[in-house]
């Protein structure tokens, strides 16, 4: 089978992982924009119109990763949220879906095939050789999504002579990785997919975030959830008090989800829908 993964594109995280990466660990064909379809071809992410109309009367899989319009959708109740989502197939009209979790497939399934895949890892990750104290929390993405959080996390951090440092070059360069929002609404407390989990599974640094529903799924039992700033300092005590070795259980690591993993998952999909 001639399988294409196609797309908007661009620098966007969502394409590289769930485009580029993943569909070369499949062995497709990846092309961005892409008017000519596969015998199977998955659309990441966005839909461009050229792209649409080339796939009508073809077989084509949507991976609504992301998909919803950003920042505006943070602003949506559930049910313009779900609307928009199944207004969005509906007029698609695609032959299968990929969620990114559980609950959004929950929440806006209309009854065609589809499978939850969750975001695998970054490629090359390195792991973390996880040192008996805490010296070092971490962020990784647009600072702009902390909003308040950085004030609280700055204070937290500076009260137990930690260094908190945003987009580090290495996880295994940081103690703790955080993964925190000042907004969202419920598109990201119930839709997101949880790569920040990821990427901390596979380095086997301890994690600490909001219970988000892209977390939740995925969590190993051993990460520390915390939704204020009485619930960061909390869960920063815990890790001081354990060190970084004692708060990573091999469950933790094992949860990791690679592009390997990924692929076959998707393919063996695939192979089911026929």
């Amino acid at each position: 089978m001639n399988l294409m993964v196609t797309g908007k594109g661009g620098k966007s995280g969502s394409w590289a992982m769930r485009g580029e990466q993943l569909g070369a660990a499949m062995g497709a064909t990846v092309q961005a924009n892409a008017t000519t379809p596969g015998d199977l071809t998955i659309v990441i992410k966005r839909t461009p119109s050229a792209v649409v109309a080339a796939l009508r009367g073809k077989r084509w899989v949507w991976d609504i990763v992301d998909a919803y319009p950003q920042p505006l959708s943070y602003q949506w109740t559930r049910d313009e949220a779900i609307g928009w989502v199944r207004g969005k197939i509906a007029s698609l009209n695609p032959t299968a879906i990929i969620w990114p979790n559980r609950k959004m497939r929950e929440d806006c399934d209309t009854g065609i095939p589809g499978i939850v895949l969750p975001h695998h890892h970054r490629i090359g990750i390195e792991r973390n050789p996880i040192r008996e104290t805490i010296k070092r929390v971490g962020y990784e993405g647009s600072p702009g999504y902390l909003g308040q959080w950085e004030r609280v996390i700055r204070q937290e951090c500076q009260r137990r002579g930690w260094e908190f440092v945003v987009n580090p070059e290495r996880l295994a360069d940081v103690d703790v990785v955080l993964a925190l929002r000042d907004s969202g609404g419920y598109v990201a407390r119930h839709w997101k997919s949880g790569v920040k989990l990821a990427n901390a599974h596979a380095s086997g640094t301890p994690f600490v975030g909001q219970a988000e529903c892209g977390y939740m799924e995925n969590a190993s039992g051993a990460e520390y959830w915390a939704e204020d700033a009485r619930g960061l300092s909390i869960a920063f005590d815990w890790l001081k008090d354990r060190g970084g070795r004692e708060a990573i259980s091999d469950r933790f690591v094992q949860r990791a989800y690679s592009v390997e993993q990924a692929a076959a998952d998707l393919k063996e999909w695939l192979h089911d829908l026929g």
